[in-house]
Parts: C-alpha cells; structure tokens; sequence
C-alpha cells in the first residue's frame, strides 16, 4: 500500500508505465550465471532503495557476480507476466501479495517459497503469522514474507480544527458532519486514491463495515455482493458517503500519488494511506497529525474504527529462471541476505513499518518517526483491523474491480448498480 517506479514495457500497459518514467529494455534473463537480475518496487531513492542498494554491494563483494536492478512501478504485475510469457523473466521479483501475484503460484509462473524455506534455514526466521498470510488454499507458501504494514486514517489536527473539530470522528454519523463542516469551511474532507488500488482497499474496507471478515472473506473471494444483506448495507454506507460529499470533488479521478502529495500540502483534512507513506510525510506536518481508523456505522461488525493491517507487503518470489541450476545459487545468496538481523533493523527502520522476523521487534526499536511512532504504539489500540483483501479478491479480477470502485466513486451509480457491476465479475 508509494513503493513504486515505472518501466517501459510493450503489452497494453505502456501508456500507463510511461507516465511515471521509463526505460526502453524489458526485463529479462541475461543467458549466463554471472549476474542476478531482480525486479523490483523498492524505490531506488528513499531509505529503503539505500539498504537495497547496501545488500547489492554486499553481494558483489561476496559473490564476484553482478546485480541487475530492475525499478518496476504500478504496472509490475503486468512487467512481470509479459516477460514470463516470453521466457525473459528476472531472477527474483520484489513486490506484494496482493491482486495479480496471488495467482502466480497457481499458474506457475513462480516457484512455490515452500520448497526452500526450510533448505535456506528461514522457516524459523520469519513470524508464523506472517508465513500464514503467504499460504495459498493449497497451503503453499507463495513468497518469502518480509516487509509488513499498517494502514490508517490519517487525520490533519490543524485542517479540522480550522472547521471547528477537535476529534477525529469515530462513527460515520461524525464523519458527514465533519465533512460538512470542512466543506462549508472551504477545506476538503476526505481524499482517497478513487482511481486506483487504494480507492479498490476503501471502497472494501466500508462495504465489509457490517460483515465479520469470515462473511468478508467468503464475498471477497466468490462475489455474491447484491445477494448479502450485509455487503449491500455496506454498500449503500458507502454511496451516502460519497453523496454526503465526504470524498473530495472528483475522487474518481485521483491516484494514490495524487492523494498522498495533496494531503502533505495541506488540501485535505483526511486521507487513507499505510505506513510506506510514514517516511515522505513533511516533518513539519507530522505533529498535526493524528493516525486512527476509519469511523464505523451504527450496527457495525466492527466496535472501534477500522483499519488495515499485515503482512504481505513487499516480498520475494522466484522465477522460473532464478530456479535454474546456476541461478538459484545467487537467488539464495540475496534472499537469505535481507533476512539478517542488520538488513532487517535498517530495513523496518527505512520503511517505516514492521519486518517479518521473529528477531526484530519493533516496539524495542528506536522510533524516530512520530507516525510510526503512533502506528506501533497508539493505533493498535484505536482501531479493529478489518480483512485485508488482497489475499481474498481473486488476482485476476484486480484490474477489472479498480474500474468498477472507480466509478462507484462517481456520482450518480446506486448500491445495486455498484453491486451488480461488482458480481458481474465474478460471473
């Protein structure tokens, strides 16, 4: 839930991978043992881009071989897919669980992190729970588990009470008269990526506001929308909210990189992002912020504001080519590296969220970054985690779900309209 850059890729995504920046080379297998090539969304110019770049210094050190970075962005799925079709996949792939990847082990277009993880000495390494939220249906470990993350409502102290609101509100009563307040104040309420993943995460995290994630769990993977009571009152909290004019004026419209630069310069009250977003938060806006959930219903599943949390954030996966005899060597040598005590310190440092080791504790870290502090310490005990849906919405309806919340974010489409276009998918 910000990790990333775009690269130039010729499939139907090009002109979405061109407007963040491009290089003209695919990604592909370089033919010979004597350089790794990885894929990756840790971004090249923040704090974790450095201890990326410190492993592959330690790498080529050790190993006499080379490190072929690949900065992938939004479209990285996509990158990746189109380069296994034509056999020129990198070695190793960095990204999340989430939508498109959650398909990959079962189209076997990457090798199970089952099959190595007690050989490479990591089963006992990683957290369980962690290992848990990365088993398939099958019970295979799909990646290596690493970075974590929590998701909250970001709250502008200052913004809301320049419209006389002391507290951020905590049901959604609270939240369309603070709305109400912020707009006739001139300020805007809620700003929210409506025209990508992070609108999709919203959007879900309202329609499952009165269902129990087994209930979520249970539409999310196999649709049924319009024909559960409680995902349709969910829905239609969601369609008051935006009529009650709580998103800001054309939400549809707007990316998670639009949100986030908008929120930091102080035009919007509120704002749903993760703790990847900790770090380019402008120091000076930091103390006005208050992190919590996102307000609940009356009659909700749900006691306390809701929020995300988890697990699988960025990852290691194998391909194809990184499980050749030669390469998965190499592959084992930098996997295994970000699993130390010392890269894992300075990476839950870096990234401003937990890491999936059961030797770095967190909350007995040194916790520069007053966000982070609040994530560790204060948010937990503010908010109820509600279902993540990444690991239930089946991978290949991700793009297609993204259209339909995006235009759910659009006056005018009712809860039956929205429901019905949702399990239009799924048929």
């Amino acid at each position: 839930m910000n990790w990333k850059k775009a690269i130039c890729v010729t499939i139907a995504v090009a002109a979405s991978a061109a407007m963040t920046g491009c290089t003209a080379k695919a990604p592909g297998a370089n033919g010979d043992n004597e350089t790794l090539t990885v894929l990756t969304n840790v971004a090249p110019t923040d704090g974790t881009g450095e201890v990326q770049a410190k492993v592959v210094a330690e790498f080529e050190k050790a190993t006499g071989k080379k490190v072929k970075l690949i900065p992938a962005g939004e479209s990285i799925g996509d990158v990746y897919e189109t380069s296994v079709a034509g056999g020129k996949e990198a070695d190793v792939v960095m990204v999340n669980l989430a939508e498109k990847s959650n398909d990959w082990v079962k189209n076997g277009i990457v090798k199970p992190a089952s099959d190595y993880l007690d050989a490479w000495g990591l089963t006992d390494k990683i957290l369980p729970s962690a290992l848990d939220a990365w088993k398939d249906k099958d019970g295979k470990v799909q990646g290596f588990p690493y970075s974590g993350f929590v998701w909250p409502v970001w709250y502008n102290m200052d913004l809301l009470g320049q419209a006389g609101i002391t507290q951020p509100p905590k049901t959604t009563d609270q939240l369309i008269e603070a709305a109400g307040k912020l707009n006739a104040a001139g300020i805007p309420p809620f700003i929210i990526g409506g025209n990508d993943w992070s609108g999709q995460k919203l959007f879900l995290q309202i329609a499952q506001s009165f269902m129990k994630p087994a209930e979520a769990q249970k539409v999310f993977e196999k649709g049924g929308y319009c024909g559960n009571a409680n995902a349709m009152k969910g829905i239609e909290l969601f369609t008051a909210l935006r009529d009650a004019s709580v998103f800001v004026k054309d939400t549809q419209g707007y990316t998670a990189d639009q949100m986030n630069a908008s929120f930091y310069e102080g035009k919007a009250a509120m704002m749903s992002a993760g703790s990847w977003a900790f770090g380019n938060a402008p120091e000076s806006l930091r103390p006005n912020i208050t992190l919590g959930g996102f307000p609940i219903p009356s009659g909700a599943a749900y006691s306390k504001p809701t929020a995300f949390n988890g697990f699988t954030g960025l990852g290691f996966w194998i391909s194809p080519n990184g499980a050749k005899e030669g390469k998965i060597d190499l592959v084992k040598q930098w996997i295994t590296a970000f699993y130390t005590p010392e890269i894992a310190a300075a990476y839950a440092q870096a990234s401003n969220g937990p890491v999936a080791i059961n030797s770095i504790k967190g909350s007995d870290a040194t916790i520069e970054n007053t966000l982070t502090d609040q994530a560790v310490n204060s948010v937990p005990k503010a908010v109820d985690f509600a279902l993540m849906p990444d690991t239930a919405v089946p991978g290949n309806l991700a793009d297609a779900m993204i259209r339909q919340t995006s235009a759910a974010f659009a006056p005018g489409a009712d809860a039956a309209a929205i429901c019905q276009s949702l399990d239009g998918l799924y048929a």
